[in-house]
């Protein structure tokens, strides 16, 4: 037994060698089929693959590597691999990476997708993506490298960002021109309906008068076949936009019959609203898009309907999720339409009719108008015909109920307003346009000032006070956005008065951000005379009320010659105390602007005489002090109160009835 532990501790050490050789071998088989699995891998990677050692020398090259790289393996294994693919300009950050990971084991790299300019053979650099890995071999850390020359695909979303940026290049340049093209017809259009109007109003023959009549009709067809052109057009720019509202539902027609009502008479046509089905609702939707696709409607059965019928019915219906169907239907027992032809009757440009032998006017747009609008506001549309037997055409709209409205009389049903002295400032570079608005406006008694750009209309709103600003939008040097943007800004005292935009944009839409520039009311062009002087009148108005309350403390007439004149007195010279105290001040104005000391001087005297002969004791003093500092080498002090002075004189003319506390009636 003794003998048996003495052999088996001799024979220990080489047991334990023999097992230490078995684990030995094992182990290197190991990280041999681990060594192939990866040589494998490496090689069928599509993406290069670059393992590199603590020091960033190369210890493996994948053939992906070397197709991206343009190196064979056998030249670069063992090299630095920042010397051979990262750029210069990288280098530094580069090794300065390598090895704070060497002092900390950090890297911010590991584990994230790079994009980053990498190097090639020939030195050319590619856009490639970079993701970084650690491992552990024999020898310690390893990094694995998966490199993607990512050129092409790069190339080809640059491509997709060009074209989408020169799209939207190309949408924009299409908006653009049918945004000056809208303002460019509608601009003349304006004059020749303004001056059809003016002699309308004129000593005429019957015969002259019937012409004008049928000259105006003729140019009111052409523009509707312009608005369907340029309504289509800005559709397909995408530029169109739904504008929310709230409006009476048993109404939404009411307007459109009173619109075609003459021209159904000429026609034998009656003309009817049915509304019976209507619930007393107020709805939030785009009522003037609304009005559009029904206006269209009415249109087209009027065309086709001589000595007839033409029915227009409205209905509520309960929709979904608590919405309200407004159904509009406009029935008519026309001509009718042949079936094989309603299928393309919203189609673009089509015409149930032969071309030839037509007998109605029309581009073939209005319907497919009505149908992408209808699109725009989720609703349906659609029409039933027999053809010898009439038409109903429909749109069938989903809107949200909102809560009762305080309506607004609409300005057509309105007589004429007075704007009888009346001072307004009209800024319009249009020559034509000018003349016909002055003549409208002036025949009707209002006070008018013009200027031919926004430059010139703010140096006048500096000067001299007005009761409204009426301004086109694009005019030269300065347009009717920038002006009314610096006049709300501004501390004139003109800053706060009414302002109506006159614009020949196509969409009501597009005219309501005008508003946001502080535009309180917009005028399409063209427009009628009367709707121009109801605004302007319904402005005034709203300015007035709207001040009445918060006064500020006015100047009044105390002392001076004039003291103790009664209201028709004080009535009788107030007009030409307005020309004088207007003149002396645009002119103190423009003299202390050019820095004349001499002109300055004469007119700052003229104005504390005319100020104190009238008992304006504060502007009398500001005439007098601006007058003693109009010397060369007081100029500043000069030009100081000189603006202070033109500030109480524009507040004088603002409020000339105050100054001399005239009522109503006297003025």
């Amino acid at each position: 037994m003794d003998g048996i532990w003495i052999i088996t501790i001799a024979m220990l050490p080489m047991l334990l060698l023999g097992y230490l050789f078995y684990r030995f071998n094992l182990t290197k088989a190991k990280f041999d089929i681990k060594s192939e699995q990866m040589a494998a891998t490496v090689s069928a990677s599509l993406d290069g693959i670059i393992v590199i050692d603590i020091d960033g020398n190369i210890v493996e090259f994948s053939e992906s590597a070397e197709r991206i790289f343009g190196y064979k393996k056998d030249d670069i294994i063992g090299q630095n691999m920042a010397a051979l693919i990262v750029p210069e300009r990288y280098r530094g950050a580069h090794n300065n990476g390598m090895a704070r990971m060497r002092e900390t084991g950090k890297a911010k790299i590991l584990g994230q997708r790079i994009e980053i300019e990498a190097m090639r053979a020939n030195g050319e650099e590619f856009m490639s993506e970079l993701a970084i890995s650690r491992s552990r071999n024999s020898s310690g850390d390893i990094f694995i490298a998966y490199i993607r020359d990512i050129t092409e695909s790069k190339a080809a979303e640059k491509a997709l960002l060009d074209a989408k940026e020169a799209a939207e290049l190309a949408n924009r340049a299409k908006t653009q021109f049918i945004s000056a093209m809208s303002h460019e017809i509608r601009t003349p259009f304006n004059a020749v309906l303004g001056i059809f109007d003016i002699l309308g109003e004129s000593e005429l023959t019957l015969d002259q008068k019937q012409l004008i009549s049928t000259a105006e009709r003729t140019s009111r067809s052409l523009l509707r076949i312009i608005n369907d052109v340029l309504d289509y057009a800005r559709i397909s720019s995408g530029s169109v936009k739904v504008v929310n509202e709230a409006f009476y539902a048993p109404d939404i027609f009411e307007d459109i019959s009173r619109l075609f009502a003459i021209q159904a008479k000429d026609q034998h046509t009656v003309l009817s609203v049915n509304k019976e089905n209507a619930q007393s609702l107020h709805l939030l939707g785009d009522i003037g898009r609304i009005r559009q696709i029904l206006m269209n409607f009415v249109s087209n059965a009027l065309k086709y309907t001589k000595n007839g019928k033409i029915e227009m019915i409205v209905e509520t219906l309960a929709g979904q999720d608590g919405q309200v169907s407004l159904m509009c239907k406009v029935k008519d027992n026309g001509q009718g339409i042949k079936s094989a032809k309603l299928d393309r009757l919203f189609d673009e440009f089509y015409m149930a009719e032969d071309v030839d032998t037509r007998a109605a006017e029309g581009t073939g747009l209005g319907l497919t108008i009505c149908k992408v609008l209808s699109g725009i506001m989720n609703a349906d549309i659609g029409v039933e015909s027999e053809f010898g037997r009439g038409s109903t055409f429909w749109v069938n709209i989903p809107l949200e109920q909102t809560e009762a409205i305080d309506m607004l009389v609409e300005l057509d049903d309105l007589p004429e307003a007075s704007i009888k002295g009346t001072h307004i400032l009209l800024a319009e570079d249009n020559p034509t346009n000018r003349m016909v608005v002055s003549r409208v406006l002036e025949k009707r008694g209002a006070i008018l000032t013009v200027a031919t750009n926004g430059v010139e209309a703010l140096k006048s709103l500096e000067i001299s006070g007005f009761d409204l600003l009426l301004t086109d939008v694009f005019m030269p040097e300065m347009g009717g956005k920038e002006l009314v943007q610096r006049l709300r800004k501004g501390k004139s005292p003109n800053a706060a008065i009414p302002v109506i935009a006159l614009t020949a944009m196509g969409d009501m839409n597009e005219a309501a951000e005008l508003k946001d520039y502080g535009v309180d009311q917009v005028i399409l062009k063209p427009f009628d005379a009367k709707d121009l002087v109801n605004a302007i009148s319904q402005q005034c108005s709203i300015h007035k009320n709207r001040t009445q309350d918060a006064k500020p403390v006015r100047m009044k007439l105390s002392g001076g010659l004039l003291d103790g004149l009664d209201g028709e007195d004080l009535l009788a010279i107030k007009g030409q105390f307005e020309i004088d105290l207007r003149e002396i001040t645009t002119n103190l104005h423009e003299s202390i602007n050019a820095g004349n000391v001499k002109e300055s001087k004469f007119y700052s005297h003229s104005l504390k005489g005319l100020a104190g002969l009238y008992g304006l004791s504060k502007l009398s003093k500001g005439a007098a002090l601006t007058n003693s500092h109009c010397n060369d080498d007081t100029q500043v002090e000069m030009v100081k109160h000189g603006r202070a002075t033109i500030k109480i004189a524009q507040t004088c003319l603002l409020n000339i009835d105050d100054l001399f506390e005239l009522s109503e009636e006297a003025a």
